[in-house]
């Protein structure tokens, strides 16, 4: 059987400041008025607001982020901002939402919505323990269907769906853009999916901020993290072959063979950020193959025996890195094995600083 690739894409941009106070005026297109209870969010990160009687909106952010600036209202469109610490315009203007009404297409399938919502939270939630304690409050906005010929489950959602994570404590509530998962078979079991992919934009509330017993579940997670991967790779100068024992992190070539950090990553200062150049394979000259993959091992804290494994392949030649350890062009580095297992109920905010792990 092949091995699930689980491919999450958020697309990030690049930031180039540091720690500053995102402010302006939200105001409707149309009358040139302000607009008030506008949700305002830097997306997969706790830093939210909701604009005054007089459309203003503030969010201090203690250092930039590799992430977007989203405005959303019920009544309006949604409007993005690609890189809010680069430039971000005074006055933001609003449309208003065309009030059509959702267009449905029925069409015959094998399965009932039950079976279907059922797959959907295992392939967008997951099922670990941090997956499984999700509940999503508001699952009849969900539409769901499967299409046969293409073996693939999909969801939208014109409203924002609203999660409770029990595991970790948050109440997440994210915008779906684009669902899918793709099956070996005309089947929903979870042990013959193929892919599964979601897209949108999050925003986190911290609904167990002095639990000491979620905050060691949230350290553990992020422990086996990309985030906590690339922060010690870019941000920790003796992240080499040399000293690795002080890290959980192990990296191994295409070989399998454990490999220094200098070999594979060259890694530069720029600003409030860094950059990653990439060493790739100069014999591949196929660009639907990646430049370099590497595999990481990790041994989680909670579960010292345990051995996580990872492979990341990369298909850019840089990467920016921001003082949590989030990237940009995420849609060009695809992760597999534990950290491609991740679905939401295992994504931590951007913002997430670990309170047990020391850097």
């Amino acid at each position: 059987m092949k091995k699930a690739i689980i491919i999450m894409i958020v697309v990030l941009a690049g930031i180039h400041t540091s720690a500053q106070i995102l402010t302006g005026i939200v105001y409707d297109k149309a009358t040139k008025l302000p607009v008030p209870g506008v949700y305002v969010y830097l997306n997969g990160t706790s830093f939210t607001d909701a604009t005054t009687n007089s459309g203003r909106y503030t969010l201090s952010v203690k250092q930039a982020i590799n992430t977007r600036l989203v405005f959303s209202h019920l009544a309006y469109e949604t409007i993005i901002i690609e890189d809010p610490f680069m430039k971000l315009p005074d006055t933001i203007y609003i449309e208003e939402r065309l009030n059509l009404l959702s267009e449905v297409t029925v069409q015959s399938d094998p399965f009932s919505r039950k079976q279907k919502m059922k797959a959907f939270r295992e392939q967008f939630l997951g099922q670990t323990p941090a997956g499984k304690s999700c509940k999503i409050l508001n699952e009849d906005d969900i539409h769901v269907c499967f299409n046969i010929a293409l073996k693939t489950l999909s969801a939208s959602s014109d409203q924002p769906i609203e999660i409770i994570n029990e595991y970790l404590g948050y109440r997440i509530t994210f915008m779906l853009a684009d669902f899918s998962a793709e099956y070996l078979n005309v089947t929903l079991n979870p042990n013959r999916i193929w892919k599964a992919y979601y897209l949108g934009t999050s925003s986190y509330e911290d609904l167990a901020p002095d639990d000491k017993k979620i905050t060691r579940r949230r350290d553990n997670t992020y422990e086996v993290s990309s985030q906590n991967f690339f922060k010690n790779l870019a941000y920790d100068p003796l992240f080499d072959v040399d000293s690795l024992k002080k890290h959980t992190f192990r990296i191994y070539n295409r070989y399998d063979r454990e490999t220094s950090v200098s070999s594979v990553f060259l890694i530069k200062d720029t600003l409030s950020l860094k950059i990653i150049h990439i060493a790739g394979d100069n014999e591949n000259t196929n660009p639907d193959n990646p430049l370099l993959w590497i595999t990481v091992s990790n041994r989680n804290s909670e579960y010292p025996a345990s051995l996580f494994y990872s492979r990341i392949s990369f298909f850019t030649d840089a990467l920016l890195v921001d003082k949590y350890g989030n990237i940009d062009q995420i849609d060009k580095v695809v992760f597999s094995g534990q950290m491609g297992f991740s679905r939401a109920g295992d994504m931590l905010p951007l913002n997430y600083e670990p309170g047990n792990l020391k850097f």
